[in-house]
């Protein structure tokens, strides 16, 4: 499967998504931080897929990043 990493802007509320397809476990951090950091859009908790393993899951769903600019 062909990877890719979608950037959605809503230009209504200012809000910024960065989403990962393709990947598979948690490698999709490892290819949206930086996009993410660059943008300073990353707040709340991330949204995980069905792709993401759920041993891996459980041990990072916790974790959250703020980034302001």
């Amino acid at each position: 499967m062909e990877r890719a990493i979608l950037i959605h802007f809503d230009k209504s509320t200012g809000e910024v998504r960065v989403e990962a397809e393709g990947f598979e476990d948690l490698s999709c951090l490892e290819a949206t931080q930086p996009i993410e950091e660059a943008l300073g859009v990353v707040e709340g908790e991330r949204e995980f897929k069905p792709e993401a393993q759920t041993q891996q899951l459980r041990a990072s769903s916790t974790h959250q990043t703020r980034l302001r600019q």
